[in-house]
């Protein structure tokens, strides 16, 4: 009887042994949380911005075949905003008709991408398979045309996707279509953000910089709403902002007005609740021209303001 006790005993503890060793170093299910790495957690973040886009864009098509509309969606499929009218593409060219009563459209993307800052915006040109397959590119065309258009409207260049999108549809008899552009946000791509925030870090500023009548534009607003939060996230970076002048004039007074020039900057900076202790101003008037001031367009761009975050 003890040796039938014994050899029970024996049995169920190898009995154990097995089942533990099938379900933990075969199947991989004893796997303590601790032990996830961080490759696998930006994998899991990376499939759940995924869902998210695919949703938003999911969203998007469907509501778009129920208006004629101009809209977009968040990430959560509310609206951010809904026009009667919408844009037009033709079936001429890559170029995008836009009626005065949606006019403001990039405002207010500017406005909800501003206070979203971890959101990027895809837009999406609408080609039909004839035009693909004559290899016409009008879809990435149009969506380029809107995005330079936001862009212009102050919204940074980075958080914008442009591409093509193959749709099936018919121009009317004026050859033109309701529509042709998809606007769909979602959470920035992880993989883009360095990208972002390197573009965060060294900005270029075309503003008017005059010294009365200085007057910030939506590149400058929408820009102070990046930084900002760029501060948070980093909190030991320091900023400087370096005023740059073109050659005409003294050299005297070209110091003296690009730093009036990063003054007027600082303190709108400082206006918007970004800590002042961070911040500091120089001149390097005429000294460090970006091109040649060889014409009144290079000129332009040698006056410009130069943020660096470090």
């Amino acid at each position: 009887m003890k040796n039938f006790l014994l050899a029970f005993f024996v049995f169920l503890l190898w009995a154990l042994f097995g089942m533990w060793y099938y379900t933990c170093n075969i199947k991989g299910l004893c796997k303590d949380n601790s032990e996830i790495t961080q490759n696998e957690i930006e994998l899991k973040a990376k499939e759940h911005q995924e869902i998210l886009r695919k949703k938003a864009y999911d969203d998007s098509i469907a509501a778009s075949r129920l208006q004629n509309g101009l809209f977009a969606r968040n990430i959560n499929g509310e609206i951010i905003f809904n026009y009667d009218e919408n844009l037009k593409i033709t079936s001429k060219d890559s170029s995008v008709y836009i009626p005065d009563k949606i006019s403001d459209f990039s405002t207010k993307i500017a406005d909800y991408m501003g206070t979203h800052q971890n959101e990027e915006l895809i837009i999406e040109g609408f080609e039909n398979l004839y035009e693909k397959k004559q290899n016409r590119l009008f879809g990435k065309y149009r969506a380029d045309q809107i995005k330079k258009l936001l862009i212009d409207a102050g919204i940074n260049g980075d958080r914008i996707i442009s591409k093509a999108k193959t749709v099936e549809y018919a121009y009317s008899d004026e050859a033109t279509y309701n529509g042709g552009i998809s606007l769909v946000f979602g959470p920035l791509d992880t993989s883009r953000l360095a990208e972002v925030e390197k573009g965060i870090a060294n900005k270029i500023l075309y503003c008017e910089f005059g010294q009365n009548t200085f007057k910030p534009d939506a590149t400058l607003s929408n820009y102070a709403l990046e930084l900002k939060n760029y501060l948070l996230k980093y909190p030991n970076k320091k900023v400087t902002i370096i005023g740059h002048t073109d050659d005409v004039g003294e050299i005297e007074d070209n110091l003296w007005i690009g730093q009036q020039r990063a003054d007027h900057v600082l303190k709108y900076l400082k206006s918007q609740e970004i800590d002042i202790s961070k911040l500091s101003s120089s001149s390097k008037g005429e000294s460090a021209p970006m091109i040649p001031n060889t014409s009144k367009e290079n000129r332009a761009k040698n006056r410009r303001i130069e943020i660096i975050v470090n």
